[in-house]
């Protein structure tokens, strides 16, 4: 499989949608459809972006394998979880003026973390 095919792979994986993940790593969701089809590459800046918004080592977005320890591995799998989860959330948090912001964090920053 291709980077692009790859990528949508985990988009659907994580449960977010092209849009979403345009929008976090600043291109056009049309870029993915089109990489599909030419099975192409993306810039280099543009291939980091995508691994980073996704919490995936770009190797694998390169279909090249990597080794995972079974701990980093666990843990991987864990924060994937988590950001499927909270992307719609964080995807609101950047949308919202600033003192919304400070207020939330100061919020978030604030509370005692249950046992």
């Amino acid at each position: 499989m291709g980077f692009w095919q790859n990528v949508d792979n985990e988009c659907e994986y994580l449960g977010i949608s092209r849009k979403e993940l345009a929008n976090a790593a600043h291109f056009s969701v049309n870029t993915i459809s089109s990489g599909i089809k030419r099975d192409g590459m993306p810039e280099a800046d543009l291939a980091v972006r995508i691994s980073k918004v996704l919490d995936i080592p770009i190797e694998t977005l390169l279909g090249m394998e990597t080794e995972i320890s079974s701990i980093d591995k666990t843990n991987f799998e864990k924060q994937k979880k988590l950001f499927s989860i909270y992307l719609p959330y964080i995807m609101k948090i950047e949308k919202m003026p600033a003192q919304y912001k400070k207020a939330l964090f100061m919020l978030i920053e604030n509370t005692p973390e249950q046992a």
